[in-house]
């Protein structure tokens, strides 16, 4: 897909605001991506499945930087994160196999109900 000119700056802005987001939170900047990158491409064909693909994409090396930093400072918490990995993996795989195979308008509010959910539970 190209891009023009002046869909460049805010797709900067908003790569940017994602990775702020999962440094400081360790999680969000998927969330961002996806509501950003819905909004941008709202009157086009992008498929909002190719949304949450590319959201994912982004996250991962964003992830990945983030935990060798928590790591380094000894953030880390290694004994959870050994018994969690296992079954995340399991997880991302079947949430990708399912991605293709779901409507995007059901992906939208599945999402959108993730979102608000853990936003009663944060503030709660």
């Amino acid at each position: 897909m190209k891009f023009f000119f002046s869909q460049i700056f805010p797709l900067l802005l908003l790569g940017a605001c994602a990775g702020f987001l999962n440094g400081l939170l360790g999680a969000g900047g998927g969330i961002v991506l996806v509501y950003g990158l819905s909004k941008m491409f709202r009157n086009t064909p992008v498929d909002k499945r190719s949304i949450f693909a590319t959201a994912i994409a982004v996250t991962l090396p964003l992830s990945c930087l983030s935990a060798i930093h928590y790591f380094r400072q000894g953030s880390l918490n290694v004994n959870t994160l050994g018994w969690l990995i296992f079954p995340a993996i399991v997880g991302g795989v079947t949430g990708a196999f399912l991605l293709r195979r779901i409507s995007p308008r059901i992906l939208s509010r599945i999402f959108a109900a993730v979102v608000l959910i853990s936003g009663i539970i944060l503030v709660v």
